[in-house]
């Protein structure tokens, strides 16, 4: 096979005869360099043929070589030319669309100043010989053209900068990297929406975004900034877990947040209690008790079991915020009047509108609205009161949370079997019957009715039981096997009719979407007269509902129908004023703003900080608080008690310690004295603290530390044993006589141990023993032992105190007879769950 060397290579199917008659033209023909890779490489590629594969017949001529190729020395023998080892073809006639671009040099400068100059010479001649002008004007303009060449030439050169030149590429490049990232991105961006929707599309979209971007440089939208703020709110593991998979801000980012967050001016403002362990816990780190009752009114012995909760919920924004807590015990009803208005009246200054107040049906919560100026009797209904601040009366609405109304509506059917209306009676037994032909069916008439909401009682407090009890699917499953003919749900029109208005105004007053339809939707222009055509029409049949021929209404289960009346009439007004009101008026009301139920999501979240813990204690809840609203601790401003006065002194020389109480308190001492010990490299401190073992008398007695030691324990010096005698008289005194808990205990109890000290310095003197002087200042060592001493023995002695006041609530918990009865019957649930555990077991 050979190669034609005129045009492009061609394949010859007679490669011999061919090869003779170009022998005698004096054409060689060269086979292709297989041995040799490289070489082989450059020859296909000049040669330039598709799907071309060399063999050992594989030829190509001598023309497309050049001179340059070949060796000097020939092979006489053979007549034909020796090609170099690097010789590779480079003559070749291919298409224009096969041909290299060749770039045109560009003319030195020297050799176009050389061209100058000859010119120049040659016009002086010509010039010199008299040639006409013609001539002499020719050169004259071909010297004047070459002139301004090489002034264009000199120009550029002259101008070039090669550093600029090297920005100039950097700018460049980093465009085309930008351009090409941006491209993957769009790539990348268009794959994630074709698949994914939402916030997780968003949250997706920020993580790709994120990983092209440095750490610092990620910017976070506010769809990821609401995310993160309400994870790391509800549970902080879980954020600190998603954080692990997802780039996201740093808690101390997410704080910095939530302590800039601005209210809007038109808030709710809900309170409720939250139950709490009912325990004294003593506070090192403040030295003072906490778990007593505090409403801000002074010190109170009792211990607190609730604390309460009030927080404000933005009617136009996610928002909802606590504002303040108290520790209360069954709080009564003039206390909580008093902290409504006096919080309305601190958010009004800040710039806070709030339009009502929103709790549960409590009795304390109905007569605290009463003692405000709300009047609940069906004939002068008010549901509005108004609290004076300044100059100004600020209106107030009065709204009890509808999931309360709905699970109080659900016992009082279920607990009164009966209730009599106008169009018939309403029967709890429509219900069970409707729950048993269901369960014999194996299916359900599209609703949720189950055995646990016939059986509520273990779960009461569950709002989702109670709704699915009186729902509309509960509602069409009854009226559909009645048209049916079933005999158990004959007659049960004022049944169906009771759940449809129950379910209705509970959708009306739950809306959350503002794109929600039907019942669902929110209060606006459009249909605010339509759903107060509807409250006035369940308000009038809920007033006509009777039990055993006596209203409901004026009995002992009005509860749910007080508070479904009170709640519409103040919706409607609340609504009519912030939608046609001048200014900033709202497009629409969401209802469930109102509802009590942010605040008890909130305290979900301080459960849920406590773990397994669901009922904290006073500081617990305090601390899980501040955690949650990345609150400081405040420096302690209490006030000291005034322990220099006479009377103090005369109370403390009255109080005289039992027999054996010196031995216990010189036991504690030494154990105090051990820890400290082992800290102290000076000798002289140690001579202070530690009985030296010598004949004086007052290691000889028999004592309680030396009778129990065995090498361990240290018998401490009478100056240390005085010590800790002055302070157990002032803490008798302040805590046990006078229950001064709340105050800066710790600190009252200090000041006076050692004023009574001082006045009796002279029993510090011993023979052989160092007095201690406290009046020395805090640089010396006596008076810093001093401190470490009455520090260490007074949290010793409050945690042993608030032990025993614990021991004895319990006491008194276990001594009631309902409380045993309700721990006989849970003790009776374990162990019939365990034996039934053991018998499947077996």
């Amino acid at each position: 096979m050979g190669l034609c060397p005129q045009s492009s290579p061609l394949t010859h199917r007679s490669p011999q005869g061919h090869l003779r008659r170009q022998k005698e033209n004096g054409i060689h023909f060269h086979r292709f360099p297989l041995k040799r890779p490289e070489v082989l490489k450059k020859w296909l590629h000049e040669i330039r043929r598709k799907n071309f594969t060399p063999n050992q017949y594989s030829y190509l001529c001598s023309e497309h070589f050049t001179p340059s190729d070949y060796l000097n020395e020939s092979r006489p023998e053979l007549d034909k030319k020796l090609l170099k080892d690097e010789a590779v073809p480079s003559v070749f006639k291919f298409p224009q669309h096969l041909q290299k671009k060749q770039k045109a040099s560009r003319p030195l400068l020297e050799n176009r100043q050389k061209a100058n100059d000859q010119n120049m010479i040659h016009a002086e001649i010509v010039n010199e010989a008299g040639k006409d002008s013609s001539t002499n004007t020719m050169f004259y303009q071909s010297e004047t053209s070459h002139q301004k060449e090489d002034k264009m030439v000199q120009c550029n050169i002259k101008t070039f900068n090669k550093k600029l030149y090297q920005n100039k590429i950097k700018i460049l490049q980093q465009r085309l990297k930008r351009r090409n990232s941006k491209i993957k991105s769009l790539k990348v961006t268009q794959m994630l929406e074709d698949n994914f929707g939402g916030f997780p599309l968003t949250l997706l979209l920020h993580e790709h975004k994120s990983k092209m971007l440095h750490k610092k440089g990620v910017r976070y939208t506010n769809a990821m900034k609401d995310f993160a703020k309400t994870l790391f709110f509800y549970s902080p593991k879980a954020y600190k877990y998603v954080c692990k998979m997802f780039t996201l801000p740093h808690p101390s980012t997410i704080r910095k947040w939530l302590s800039s967050i601005e209210c809007e001016p038109d808030c709710s403002l809900v309170h409720d209690s939250m139950s709490l362990r009912k325990q004294l816990v003593w506070e090192p780190e403040k030295g003072r008790y906490a778990g007593n009752v505090d409403v801000g009114t002074g010190e109170n012995s009792e211990l607190a079991t609730e604390a309460l909760v009030l927080m404000i919920v933005s009617l136009t924004r996610q928002f909802k915020c606590p504002i303040g807590f108290f520790y209360v015990n069954k709080i009564n009803s003039n206390v909580l009047s008093t902290l409504i208005s006096t919080a309305i009246i601190k958010l009004k200054e800040v710039g806070i509108q709030v339009w009502n107040v929103t709790c549960d049906g409590a009795p304390s919560n109905l007569q605290s609205f009463k003692k405000l100026g709300c009047n609940f009797d069906m004939d002068s209904l008010n549901t509005k009161f108004t609290v004076n601040n300044a100059n100004r009366s600020i209106e107030v609405y009065s709204i009890f949370d509808t999931c309360h109304m709905l699970k109080l509506a659900r016992s009082s059917l279920a607990d009164k079997q009966i209730i009599q209306s106008n169009i018939g009676d309403i029967k709890w037994q429509y219900i069970s019957s409707l729950n048993a032909f269901q369960n014999e069916l194996g299916l359900k008439f599209a609703n949720k009715l189950s055995s646990q909401h016939i059986n509520y009682k273990n779960s009461i407090m569950k709002v989702k039981l109670a709704a699915q009890t009186l729902s509309s699917g509960v509602a069409d499953a009854i009226q559909y096997l009645q048209q049916k003919g079933e005999p158990s749900f004959q007659n049960s029109d004022a049944t169906i009719y009771f759940i449809r208005q129950i379910d209705r105004i509970f959708d009306i007053l739950n809306s959350r979407i503002p794109f929600s339809k039907g019942y669902k939707s929110p209060i606006n222009p459009g249909n605010i007269n339509t759903i107060r055509s509807i409250f006035n029409d369940t308000s009038d049949y809920l007033k006509t509902l009777k039990c055993e021929n006596n209203l409901l209404i004026l009995g002992g289960r009005k509860m749910f129908i007080l508070g479904f009346i009170v709640t519409m009439s103040s919706t409607i007004e609340i609504a009519y004023k912030l939608l046609y009101r001048f200014q900033n008026p709202l497009k629409y009301v969401l209802t469930y703003k109102t509802s009590q139920d942010h605040i008890e999501l909130f305290f979900g979240c301080i459960r849920a900080r406590g773990g397994n813990n669901n009922n904290p204690n006073c500081v617990q809840f305090k601390k899980t608080l501040r955690q949650l609203l990345n609150i400081k601790k405040s420096t302690n401003n209490d006030d000291e008690l005034d322990v220099f006065g006479d009377e103090y002194k005369n109370l403390l020389s009255n109080i005289h310690l039992k027999e054996y109480t010196g031995e216990i308190l010189d036991y504690i001492a030494g154990y105090i004295v051990r820890n400290i010990s082992r800290k102290i490299v000076c000798p002289f401190c140690l001579d202070i603290l530690i009985e030296g073992q010598s004949d004086h008398g007052y290691t000889k007695n028999i004592n309680f530390t030396s009778f129990i030691t065995r090498g361990k324990l240290k018998i401490v010096s009478p100056a240390v044993s005085l010590i800790l005698k002055e302070l157990e008289k002032s803490f008798q005194l302040i805590v046990v006589m006078q229950k001064k808990l709340h105050a800066n205990v710790k600190t009252n109890i200090l000041m006076l141990a050692r004023k009574n000290i001082l006045n009796k310095s002279n029993l510090f003197f011993f023979p052989n023993t160092q007095p201690i002087n406290i009046e020395l200042g805090s640089p010396s060592h006596e008076y810093k032992l001093f401190s470490v001493l009455s520090d260490s023995y007074i949290n010793i002695r409050m945690r042993h105190y608030a032990k025993e006041v614990n021991a004895k609530e319990m006491a008194v918990i276990f001594c009631n007879p309902l409380h045993f009865s309700l721990i006989t019957f849970w003790l009776k649930d374990i162990v019939s769950m365990s034996l039934c555990q053991c018998a499947r077991r077996q």
